[in-house]
Formats: structure tokens, C-alpha cells, sequence
């Protein structure tokens, strides 16, 4: 999901760097164990996130590189945190002097060690789509992370840790960098847009049915049980601009719902998901190469994917223009409707309410995780602006500026 949390804990090789935040690695302050294992469990029989429920594992590095050795056969030389929002990921490099017995090859890119919330860790099958999504993709030409199978031949097993349940997978790491930090000219958010499109696209031969089951705060149909989350906000000017978000969705999206086209999506094109490398034809050019972090892969309305993905390249560039060039690359493989287009700012507005809202929640029940609150100022402004501009006004500007952009590329 967006706004991730990320904190580095051992130094790896800088090519292989994300981002790097706290060096804390106890137990979040304030909270206590007891009452986090049974907040967690309340969660996991509700079968969906109730406020005050801390979900994410409780973990120690030692515990990491026993599991890493007993399932996968790995001795682990380095590791570090990686970004995690509700699970724990882990990147490690494997002695690659010692034989394994159950990984075919070591990886000389090393892997991400994804220990998974005791709540999405309810549902297995799950966890089943994800792996066969991104075996999936591969084929068809979209990097993204492989699975690797464990002592068992899965490409996942469920392990208590603490009081809780735990999917815990393996995965190739994808070399290069994230989105968020590195160079952006118009040609990288035109490419996002065609991105998002090209993944949905091959998305379209996965059976529904592995999917259609999900159910997450974060998705946006979900977007109405925000309410239930707002005492998070302390401040009664923004409460009152995601009050207003929540009432135009209720009144405009939500009666017309099925009139959205719908699909298989990934649901979560943020600017941490998306893994980008330098050109080989200019050193100082970026091109998006990969996707990470599948946690949010639902059968939705393609709309939404859209919205979320404008949503986060609008924050990233702190420019709400920058949503037409997303237009732009999008529109060259799905066309747009009309009636989608007349919500996109509605949808957009929702999302970066349910990131700033679930950011400050989260913040509240683990106090360590507070690389979420860096985006809260940004975020904020750029929601506001959004929400002055009228649907109209926005939607003509959105539309000149993809049809510029494409004038000028062809």
C-alpha cells in the first residue's frame, strides 16, 4: 500500500538500496504485546481491520534468518528492513558458499523475505493468488518479484510467531530503484499510466474467482468504512474536506457502481511499488523495469485502478497536472469512458483520503512506524487543492494536457 514504512536495520550494497529510515528495531513504544496478540486476534475473527487492531508481525532479525534457513536453506550473510506497511520484508543475501539443499540456484540479487499480518494470513488462498499472479505477469513480460519454493515444494507456509499466524513467502529480489526519489520528466508518468494499463491488461486471462473474495480497508469500494477511522484526524479543517469526499462518494460513485467496467487489478501503483532503472541508451534516464508488493490485488473496477495510480504520481510530483500525462499513457491501451472519467476526481480524492487517514491511523497503534507521517503535509495540500478544482474545469485541463503530450511525443 502507499506511504510505506521503511527502516533499515543493516547496510546492504548501495545499488541495492531502497530507502533507509529508523534504526530501531524493538518493540514499537507503547504498546504492549499482550494487547497487541489480542487486538490481532480480534482482528483476524472479525475477518477485517478494526480500529485499535495492530496486525503486523512480531519478529526479531534471529527469528528471520532461522526461518530463512530451515525452510529455504539459506545462510544469511546480510539483511536489512525493507518497507512494509501492515507485514514485515525482509531483503537478504544468501552465503552463496554454503550448498543448499532446497533452492536449485542462489540469486545473486539476493531476496525479500515477506512475513505477512496475522489477518491477510487468515486467508491462504490469498496468498496462493499472489504467487500465481506474479508467475503470471513474468511470462508475459512484467518484471516482478518470482516466488521460490520452500522445503515443502510451496511457495508459502504458514508459521506462528509470537501468538499469531504468519504466511511466510521468498521472493527474487528486482533489482534497481523505486519510483519515488529518482528523476521525473513527463515521458516517466506517461509511462506509468501505460504501466498500469499494460498490467491490468494481462490480468484480464486470471480467473476472477482467485480473487473476488478479497476484502480490505483499502479497497476502494470499501472507501465508506473510512468513517469509522476519522477520530485519527485532530485536524477539524481536513476532517471536514474527507467528510465531504466521503459524502460525494456515497452520493455519486457508489449508486452507479456497476456501471464500471470491472477486472482483475493490482490496486496498489504507488510510487514504493514501482521499480525503475537508468537507460542503458542515456545513463540519466530513468524507465519503469518492475512491480513489487501484490497485497492488494482484488477484482474491482478498473476506474479505481486508474484513480489510485493518478492519486499517487498527482502526490509524487506535487503537481496535479501530472495527472493528465497518467491519462495519457493509460488511454494508449484501455480507453477511458466518459462516465469513468466524470469520477476520476471523486476516486482520486478518496484514495489519498484513505492514505493520509490510514497513515495517521497507523501511526497510533505503532508509534516506531512514523516513516508514514513524512508524506502528511504534502499530502494534505495537494488533496485540498484537488477538491477546490470542479470536476469540469479539471477533466478539460486533464484532457489538453494528454492530448499535448501525445501530439508532441508522435
Amino acid at each position: 500500500m502507499e506511504m510505506k514504512t521503511i527502516v533499515k536495520k543493516r547496510t546492504v550494497a548501495e545499488d541495492m538500496e531502497r530507502e533507509n529510515g529508523s534504526e530501531d528495531c524493538e518493540t514499537p513504544t507503547g504498546l504492549n504485546i499482550r494487547d497487541e496478540t489480542e487486538n490481532g486476534a480480534e482482528s483476524v475473527a472479525q475477518g477485517t481491520l478494526k480500529p485499535g487492531s495492530p496486525i503486523r508481525p512480531l519478529v526479531s532479525e534471529e527469528e528471520v534468518r532461522k526461518l530463512a534457513e530451515r525452510l529455504y536453506g539459506i545462510i544469511v550473510l546480510e539483511m536489512c528492513e525493507l518497507d512494509s506497511y501492515d507485514d514485515r520484508n525482509f531483503m537478504i543475501h544468501a552465503d552463496s558458499f554454503v550448498k543448499n539443499p532446497i533452492l536449485k540456484s542462489v540469486s545473486t540479487n539476493g531476496y525479500v523475505m515477506k512475513i505477512a499480518n496475522s489477518l491477510d494470513s487468515s486467508d491462504e488462498s490469498f496468498f496462493y493468488a499472489q504467487n500465481e499472479i506474479m508467475l503470471h505477469l513474468n511470462k508475459r513480460g512484467i518484471k516482478c518479484p518470482v516466488p521460490m519454493q520452500n522445503i515443502y515444494g510451496k511457495y508459502h507456509s504458514v508459521e506462528k510467531l509470537g501468538q499469531l499466524n504468519h504466511v511466510v513467502r521468498l521472493l527474487e529480489y528486482i533489482p534497481g530503484k523505486v519510483f519515488h526519489g529518482v528523476p521525473h520528466p513527463d515521458k516517466l508518468f506517461y509511462q506509468a499510466g501505460q504501466f498500469i494499463a499494460r498490467i491490468d491488461s494481462a490480468l484480464k486471462s486470471i480467473d476472477k474467482e482467485m480473487v473476488a473474495k478479497r476484502q480490505s480497508i483499502w479497497m476502494m469500494e470499501n472507501f465508506p468504512k473510512l468513517k469509522d477511522f476519522l477520530y485519527v484526524i485532530k485536524d477539524e479543517h481536513h476532517k471536514d474536506i474527507v467528510e465531504q469526499v466521503l459524502d460525494a462518494f456515497q452520493r455519486r460513485v457508489i449508486p452507479n457502481i456497476n456501471e464500471y467496467e470491472q477486472g482483475v487489478i493490482y490496486g496498489d501503483f504507488n510510487e514504493h511499488n514501482i521499480i525503475v532503472n537508468k537507460k542503458s541508451s542515456n545513463v540519466k534516464e530513468y524507465e519503469i523495469t518492475g512491480i513489487i508488493d501484490f497485497g492488494d490485488v482484488c477484482y474491482s473496477r478498473y476506474v479505481f485502478e486508474l484513480a489510485i495510480a493518478m492519486a499517487y504520481m498527482i502526490l509524487e510530483a506535487n503537481d496535479i497536472n501530472t495527472g493528465g500525462l497518467v491519462i495519457a499513457g493509460y488511454s494508449m491501451i484501455r480507453l477511458i469512458p466518459l462516465h469513468e472519467k466524470e469520477i476520476l476526481r471523486v476516486a482520486i480524492a478518496a484514495r489519498l483520503c484513505q492514505s493520509l487517514v490510514m497513515g495517521l491511523y497507523t501511526a497510533t497503534v505503532d508509534a516506531s512506524n512514523q516513516y508514514i507521517l513524512s508524506s502528511q503535509t504534502r499530502g494534505w495540500n495537494v488533496l485540498e487543492a484537488l477538491w477546490a478544482e470542479s470536476d469540469k474545469d479539471l477533466l478539460e485541463r486533464w484532457n489538453s494536457i494528454a492530448e499535448e503530450y501525445l501530439t508532441r511525443s508522435s
